[in-house]
């Protein structure tokens, strides 16, 4: 497994760069000037390189593809233990066999054909279901991203509508610290961490105060925690809207569904995540896979000893091509299980897993620009209300 390349902790207090400086209160521990310039010119960089995660893919289409180890499947522990482990079975079959070899072995084992459509017959129908499995669960792993893409949206929806409105950078604050901790608190009830609301406490996105008070809305379903922060929002809206700051019902409406926008996402990220593909489907895949390698490995070690030796001597080609075969299929088959076994939950910490600190950075950096914006408007924009 890969750690993030940045520590929760880490992005919030990073973040107190981009946002200005967060009340102690928040949570946030004392840094020295250094190390918080450091963090400023560290997140500068990170927002000037662009596409954040976006892979080369002119070195995908080259032969530079052999060279690529990192992030790729061939970095996966699993795969190869059981590639070793058939590799293992393969050749005690073979040199058994080959010690043992008995008179007529060739018709023994039939012709080379009959073997190959035996095998075609696995082949074929494990490679429908694997991909139709495959599609499904990279479909699965999508929605969940446009789960994630909503509770962004719906943050800075509400920081572009509400910013006009009031001079008061609590609520703004309150909007994104909330909106940011209902999404770190999905990544850590996934990563299996215990009491995600004090972790968002060390985090700095909420208080004491108010994980405590999360506690009471619902002492331990997570995310019911988090859509709880986004009726803390809503209820926040309602009251600014009370006071009259908004432009009235039409846009008390938009801000309300700005507010729904996000919730919607964590409700959709918890439909996936906790209602995975049936388990019967699944485990007959994986029986199928295995079963298949496991008759590869014997018949093609079987094979290989039919060209090692007899009337027609060793034939390097031959026993080459079947090794090969022995060892392609299988890994192939066991790659796929592997990659599909990690999409089905992105917000871990495998390689491939979403960040939380590449969508926090999105999140602070738009409530830093949306704020900054009221007070640098184009002189286009200032001169036509001069002329109102």
């Amino acid at each position: 497994m890969t750690s993030k390349s940045l520590s929760p902790r880490k992005a919030s207090d990073e973040g107190a760069s981009l946002a200005g400086s967060v009340p102690e209160s928040y949570g946030s521990t004392a840094r020295s000037a250094a190390a918080a310039q450091r963090d400023k010119e560290e997140r500068q960089m990170m927002l000037e390189e662009g596409v954040r995660n976006h892979y080369d893919m002119d070195e995908l289409v080259t032969f530079r593809v052999f060279t690529m180890f990192d992030g790729t499947i061939f970095k996966s522990q699993m795969l190869w233990t059981q590639t070793i482990g058939l590799g293992v079975l393969y050749f005690i079959v073979y040199f058994f066999v080959l010690w043992n070899r008995f008179k007529n072995f060739g018709e023994f084992m039939g012709s080379a054909g009959s073997i190959r459509a035996f095998l075609a017959m696995f082949s074929t129908l494990i490679g429908l279901l694997l991909s139709f499995y495959t599609a499904l669960n990279l479909g699965r792993w999508w929605s969940m991203r446009t789960g994630v893409h909503q509770i962004q949206e719906g943050c800075k929806r509400l920081i572009l509508m509400v910013s006009p409105l009031t001079g008061d950078d609590k609520d703004i604050d309150a909007i994104s610290r909330y909106a940011r901790a209902s999404l770190y608190m999905i990544f850590q009830a996934s990563q299996q961490q215990a009491n995600p609301p004090q972790r968002a406490v060390e985090a700095g996105l909420l208080t004491d105060e108010e994980a405590s008070k999360l506690k009471e809305c619902s002492p331990h379903l997570v995310f019911v925690q988090a859509e709880a922060l986004w009726a803390w929002i809503g209820h926040a809206i309602t009251r600014l809207h009370d006071k009259g700051l908004t432009k009235g019902p039409p846009h008390y409406c938009a801000l309300m569904a700005a507010v729904e926008l996000g919730r919607s996402g964590i409700a959709t990220i918890q439909s996936y995540l906790e209602t995975p593909i049936p388990l019967g489907y699944v485990h007959l895949l994986c029986w199928m896979v295995k079963l298949h390698n496991i008759i590869v490995t014997l018949l093609m070690a079987l094979e290989c000893v039919r060209y090692s030796g007899g009337a027609n001597g060793f034939r390097i080609v031959s026993v080459f091509r079947v090794t090969f075969r022995a060892f392609f299929m299988p890994f192939l088959y066991n790659a796929i299980l592997v990659l599909n076994a990690e999409v089905i939950d992105p917000f871990g910490n495998d390689k491939s897993d979403f960040n939380f600190s590449n969508f926090d950075l999105n999140m602070l950096a738009s409530q830093s620009s949306y704020r900054k914006a009221k007070g640098n408007m184009p002189a286009c924009l200032i001169a036509s209300d001069e002329k109102k």
